[in-house]
This record gives C-alpha cells, sequence and structure tokens, in this order.
C-alpha cells in the first residue's frame, strides 16, 4: 500500500469510530439518541435457572432501590454545565469488543473531551466513600466512589460503587486533590485530570458496578481468563454478555449509566 493511501485508510477510520461532540445538554435537547432501552449486565447467576428464583428475586430488590439513586453527570459542574464530549461506538455500554468486535463486552461508557483534552473537570456522581488505586491491570489509575443501597426497613441490600478510570491521580495530587479515604458529596470536584498516554486518547471510562451486601465493594469479578488476572474467573457469560468470565461468587453486576439517569449518548 502507498503513503497517500495508507493515510486515506487510517484517516477513514478514525473518522467511522469517533462521534460528534456534544454536551450534555445539547444531548438532552437533542432527546438523546433513539436507542433500545438501556439494561443492566448482570452475573450469569442471575440468568440460570437451575439456581431457583430466589437470587434472581434477591437482585431485582436490589435493582429497584438502586436505581431511586439518580446520579449527577459525572463531566458536570456546579452552574450546570458541562464540556463537550463524543463517544466512540465501541466506547458504549455494551459494545462489542470480542473476537470480531462482535461479543457484548465493554461494561462502561467512555467520554472522549474536546480535542484529546486532559485537563477535565470530574464530579462525584452520588454521595459515598472514595478510594483511589494506582497499578491496576486494566486502568492504570482510577477512583472509586462507594455507597451503600438500603431498603426502607433498613436492610443494606447491597452497594453502587462507581469507577472513574484512566485518571492521573499524581496529577491530582500534586494539586491539592487528594482523594483517598475521603467523604464526598454528589457534584462534589473528584478529579481534574486524564491520563495523557491511555490506549485510543485520553478519556473518561466511567463504570457502575453492583455488589452484594457481604462484598467489599473492591472485588473484580468480571474479566478474562490470561495470566495476571484473578483464576477465579470461571464461569462464561451468558444472555446479555457474549463474551468474557464471571466470580459467580463476587457481585451482582454492572450497571448502564443512563439507568441512573446520566446523559452519555
Amino acid at each position: 500500500m502507498n503513503r497517500t493511501k495508507a493515510i486515506t485508510t487510517v484517516l477513514a477510520l478514525v473518522m467511522t469510530s469517533t462521534a460528534t461532540f456534544l454536551s450534555a445538554d445539547e444531548i438532552a435537547k437533542k432527546g438523546g439518541k433513539k436507542t433500545a432501552p438501556p439494561s443492566d449486565m448482570l452475573t450469569p447467576l442471575y440468568y440460570l435457572p437451575a439456581d431457583g428464583n430466589a437470587f434472581r428475586i434477591e437482585v431485582d430488590r436490589f435493582i429497584a432501590a438502586a436505581r431511586k439513586e439518580s446520579f449527577h453527570q459525572p463531566l458536570r459542574n456546579a452552574a450546570g454545565k458541562s464540556p463537550r464530549f463524543g463517544m466512540r461506538r465501541m466506547g458504549k455500554f455494551g459494545a462489542g469488543k470480542g473476537p470480531g468486535g462482535n461479543k457484548s463486552h465493554h461494561a462502561a461508557v467512555d467520554f472522549h473531551v474536546g480535542n484529546r483534552e486532559t485537563n477535565v473537570a470530574m464530579y462525584a456522581a452520588h454521595d459515598g466513600r472514595a478510594s483511589t488505586v494506582r497499578d491496576a491491570p486494566k486502568y492504570r489509575q482510577y477512583l472509586a466512589i462507594s455507597k451503600n443501597v438500603v431498603a426502607e426497613n433498613g436492610d443494606i441490600l447491597g452497594k453502587i460503587v462507581t469507577l472513574y478510570a484512566h485518571l492521573d491521580l499524581d496529577q491530582d495530587e500534586a494539586a491539592g486533590l487528594a482523594m483517598n479515604g475521603k467523604m464526598v458529596r454528589k457534584g462534589e470536584l473528584v478529579s481534574k485530570h486524564l491520563y495523557s498516554g491511555t490506549r485510543g486518547g485520553p478519556h473518561l471510562h466511567f463504570e457502575v458496578r453492583y455488589y452484594r451486601p457481604h462484598d467489599k465493594g473492591t472485588e473484580t469479578f468480571y474479566g478474562f481468563r490470561f495470566p495476571g488476572q484473578p483464576t477465579d474467573l470461571t464461569h462464561e457469560s451468558v444472555a446479555p454478555w457474549s463474551y468474557g468470565y464471571w466470580n459467580l461468587k463476587v457481585g451482582y453486576g454492572f450497571a448502564d449509566p443512563r439507568n441512573h439517569g446520566v446523559i452519555c449518548y
């Protein structure tokens, strides 16, 4: 392939993998893209009839309570404004990232802000305790916010944990923004820097995990089987998932952020 043709091909691939950049307000005014109703992607145990209905009832009760938690849009500031962001096709919730790109896998949404911006303010989606993690195999550095989901009678049904991944925590802390162990309020500033070296360009990987009442809220319960990954990921995906492996003993699954009111696309 000659140089001109190669450049043309690369440009074409870039154009087809990107989306129009809009603010959250602009997306809301357009009514959002007409897509199928959002759905969560849950542990295979939820879909296995051999395990009876008790677990499904437990999960349904948790989700009904969890969805009452309306999130703050993670890029929206105190004045209600967000920067323009784009979301590539493979960055949407449940996007195909398996072999051939046609297997349901992506358990989050990826916000690309402006022209590869790294100085991006991000805000707490909900109240909770923040924790920071470095040297994570998939995300390098991320911040998590954890909150209990409580029934009307006071029972703890589980936990919501939101992950803000591909951050530059070193720059945050150098700027005086140290979040580890801090209790945060919905809408509070939690990070100001995306990592410039993230594959595919700097972006916020925003992930919502559902944990069970007795889980710590830090466990990995979905992934792939290769060296360095947890050895307890043994059960293949089923139902909406069609790629990857799960630990059936931990976690309820992942939430589509749109089920918590987050404007994404």
